[in-house]
């Protein structure tokens, strides 16, 4: 995953010794063709705008407007009332521009939410839409019925992560067990892709059995 920063120069202020205990998912409401991630940088690096997050999210990258350490100024409409803060929480927009590929974007705000839960020990409960800081209808494009996007989102959350690797061997033999003691069963030629579900010392398993990993190349 790359994050690229670019950092605005307005638009946050001090978390005042504040823990990042939640992470809120916002979308950008803006289906403007062009409304992207660096427009949003354009915008919110323009002035004040008495509002901003610390990530924008499209179809193409991740922006970082605002580094983790301040407060951005995505919640302050719920006051607090329900715990969460712009002190005590990050903020990601996920854009919805019409000329963007919105599953994407979605898929690359998983892979965000995932590393920031990962870095600032966030427990799923804790990944929350704008709606549950002040009950603002935010985000729009997850609030169809009754939130079902939103829903199919934390279960991407929770998936277990699966690794991808390209054999380098011309065969590669897969065995029953993690050791060339066991019973070879098949083999996978060069090139071939496979699905990393396990790993043990030198080996992988996959969902034919296990291979030797020093001929196998992680590919993501």
């Amino acid at each position: 995953m790359n994050i690229e920063k670019k950092l605005i120069k307005y638009n946050f202020s001090s978390r005042n010794g504040k823990k990042i205990e939640y992470i809120v998912i916002h979308d950008t409401n803006n289906k403007g063709k062009g409304a992207d991630a660096e427009a949003h940088f354009r915008y919110f690096n323009g002035g004040n705008r008495n509002a901003s997050a610390h990530y924008f999210v499209d179809d193409k990258k991740i922006l970082q407007l605002i580094d983790d350490k301040y407060a951005a100024w995505h919640v302050g409409d719920g006051r607090g009332r329900f715990g969460i803060t712009n002190q005590n929480s990050i903020g990601i927009e996920i854009c919805v521009n019409a000329d963007g590929d919105y599953n994407k974007a979605l898929a690359n705000a998983i892979e965000l939410t995932r590393y920031l839960m990962k870095k600032y020990n966030i427990p799923l409960e804790r990944v929350v839409r704008h709606y549950d800081a002040s009950r603002k209808l935010c985000p729009a494009s997850m609030s169809a019925n009754n939130w079902a996007k939103w829903q199919w989102f934390k279960e991407q959350l929770e998936k277990k992560q699966t690794k991808k690797g390209q054999v380098l061997a011309n065969v590669l033999n897969i065995r029953v067990g993690a050791g060339t003691q066991f019973k070879v069963v098949g083999q996978y030629k060069k090139g071939d892709i496979i699905e990393i579900l396990e790993e043990k010392s030198d080996w992988y398993r996959t969902n034919k059995g296990w291979v030797c990993k020093d001929y196998v190349k992680i590919i993501n």
